[in-house]
């Protein structure tokens, strides 16, 4: 069957789809209500919040609200308070806020899970998509396996159960892609604007989705070189026979995208151009401070606010974003480097995508699974995924594997071609060579549920050996602390020591070590640098290869790695028996007193 034929689904397509999905979403729900909140969530979370209820944008413009607003959705029906005359509020303190939004004033539990499900349906649906997307471009069976790899990826279950931005950037990106695609399969006004609406979704949702602006006009590039002519129907239905005019149309409907995609932008925002109802806000925010660095981007940014052509919330957010786009300190393979490796996002994909997709991967690139699909359905696929894979590969901020994830959709089609293939071309042996594959796949994703954040493949010995080649939101991102009490009493540890990476509250999880010096935010108040021998420390991985641990509390950290671990609380806390006194110089039975 060809690639734009595959027909309407049948009952029992309907009836697959509908168990793939129940079966994503079931691992998602079950994973998400055994997780402490992650690093990022809590800011993203009342930020959203307040965005939705008060209409306000003060506390995190570095992210455009559209995934806040869908997961703030539902906690509009629950009995949220917050303190309007907080100090942490009064000053956009978005870190202490956070915590005591979530903690302090409100029950962190219903708030997270409420928060993360509409995220969970988003990823179902950007799993739906893939499959009928690749279905019509490369016929059913390819849309099955796509669909299977998509349900059972250890980065869409990790992703598609939290409330920060990375998942939603993901599906806006494909679905812009998808609307895109059929507006150059045949160009009418709707198709247009559904392109339009998308492409504004996904600047709305997260400003990494600038990378669109490359891959649609690659997909523009190579409609019009496409020989195949191209039906418009703008009043009346005409066929472009030659290049100049298939390329004039897309030129135009190009620019046509950007009102729309801006009006959705302004959407977003309930078309509100300040940061909130205090006109004041604006200007506590440090608009001059990337003048010297960035003086092209500040004066366009300055422009774009004397027209008002965007919100002012988003535009800070887009400062900040070349801002954080910088080089900073990260950890790969044993090392740390303060600029980031050159390398990176390479290792993260070798490491973090399961084997036998790589393997379909290798065959969609040897050019399995293309035979009977038109070039420009190939083209639809592999630009984005390629476009993006280059744009990542030139960024200098190497804090997660996480900023790989609108790869993976497209990762999906190409394999799921591959995938195909197998079966059609060599008969019962591509069957079986195909079962296993998928059967690996699944084992694979299935062994380190609940904790797939914490995937990693066979070439470095799994999930247990992460941390010794990834740490922050690629493996360690504070999802484990819930964990750390359940395990020290079932292994009977009445007395420990923590140094923990994440922004949850201790407290709230009932935490009754001493803690360690480590990296959250906002900062713990009472830190003991106290180590005696027989000590049970539980460490962070992230803390314990020091990627932001201050430099008075390297050597600390670097003793403790010369120790084996006795014990794993998920996969990102390492529990360790301590053969050693710290300070070194300490006398014996001396206690010290913990820093303020």
């Amino acid at each position: 069957m060809t690639a734009d034929r595959a027909g309407a689904l049948g009952g029992r397509e309907w009836l697959a789809l509908a168990l793939g999905l129940a079966l994503f979403v079931g691992l998602a729900v079950d994973g998400m209500r055994q997780s402490s909140a992650t690093y990022d969530e809590p800011p993203h979370l009342s930020a959203a919040w307040t965005h939705v209820r008060l209409h306000d944008y003060r506390l995190s413009p570095d992210h455009p609200p559209l995934a806040h607003t869908l997961a703030a959705l539902p906690l509009l029906f629950l009995d949220v308070r917050m303190d309007e005359a907080d100090e942490a509020w009064r000053t956009h303190s978005i870190w202490r806020f956070a915590r005591r939004w979530l903690y302090h004033w409100n029950d962190a539990g219903p708030l997270l899970f409420w928060g993360r499900l509409p995220i969970v349906l988003l990823a179902a649906a950007l799993a739906a998509a893939v499959f009928l997307w690749t279905r019509a471009r490369f016929g059913p069976a390819a849309g099955f396996v796509a669909l299977f790899l998509a349900v059972l990826s250890p980065d869409l279950l990790a992703h598609g159960q939290l409330v920060t931005t990375d998942l939603g950037a993901a599906a806006a990106m494909f679905f812009a892609v998808v609307a895109f695609d059929a507006a150059l399969q045949r160009l009418t006004p709707a198709r247009a604007v559904v392109a339009g609406l998308a492409l504004g979704a996904a600047l709305a949702t997260k400003l990494s989705a600038l990378g669109l602006g490359p891959i649609l006009l690659a997909l523009a590039v190579a409609r019009a070189a496409d020989r195949r002519p191209l039906t418009v129907r703008f009043g009346r239905e005409r066929e472009l026979e030659t290049r100049g005019a298939r390329a004039a149309a897309l030129a135009l409907l190009l620019f046509a995208l950007l009102p729309v995609a801006l009006f959705v932008i302004w959407a977003a925002y309930g078309f509100q151009r300040s940061f909130g109802a205090d006109p004041s806000l604006a200007a506590s925010f440090p608009w001059d401070a990337l003048q010297a660095s960035h003086p092209f981007v500040h004066g366009s940014v300055r422009a774009a606010r004397q027209v008002g052509l965007l919100p002012d919330p988003y535009l800070f957010g887009f400062l900040r974003f070349f801002e954080h786009s910088e080089a900073r300190r990260a950890f790969l393979l044993g090392e740390l480097s303060p600029t980031g490796f050159p390398h990176f996002f390479l290792v993260t994909f070798a490491v973090k995508t399961p084997l036998p997709l790589l393997g379909l991967f290798a065959l969609a690139l040897a050019g399995r699974g293309r035979d009977g699909a038109r070039p420009f359905a190939l083209a639809a696929a592999w630009i984005p995924l390629l476009v993006y894979a280059a744009l990542t590969h030139t960024r200098g901020l190497n804090i997660g594997h996480r900023h790989l994830l609108p790869l993976y959709p497209f990762l999906f089609v190409v394999a799921g071609a591959a995938g195909a293939w197998l079966p059609r071309q060599l008969g019962r042996a591509g069957a079986v060579v195909l079962a296993v594959l998928l059967g690996w796949y699944a084992w694979g994703t299935l062994r380190v549920h609940p904790h797939p954040l914490a995937y990693f493949n066979e070439t470095v010995g799994g999930p247990a050996n992460g941390w010794r080649v990834l740490v922050d939101s690629s493996l360690d991102w504070g999802q484990d602390l819930g964990r750390v009490e359940p395990w020290m009493h079932e292994h009977g540890v009445a007395h420990y020591k923590l140094s923990y990476f994440g922004s949850a509250s201790p407290t709230y999880h009932g935490i009754t070590g001493e803690m360690l010096p480590g990296y959250s935010s906002p900062r713990v108040g009472r830190v003991t640098r106290e180590v005696s021998p027989g000590d049970i420390l539980a460490v962070s991985a992230t803390n314990l290869q020091g990627v932001y641990i201050e430099d008075e509390d390297q050597p600390l950290m670097a003793r403790i790695r010369q120790l084996e671990p006795i014990g794993r609380i998920g996969y990102s806390i390492l529990v360790f028996r301590a053969d050693f006194r710290w300070p070194p110089d300490a006398p014996e039975g001396r206690a010290l007193a913990p820093s303020p």
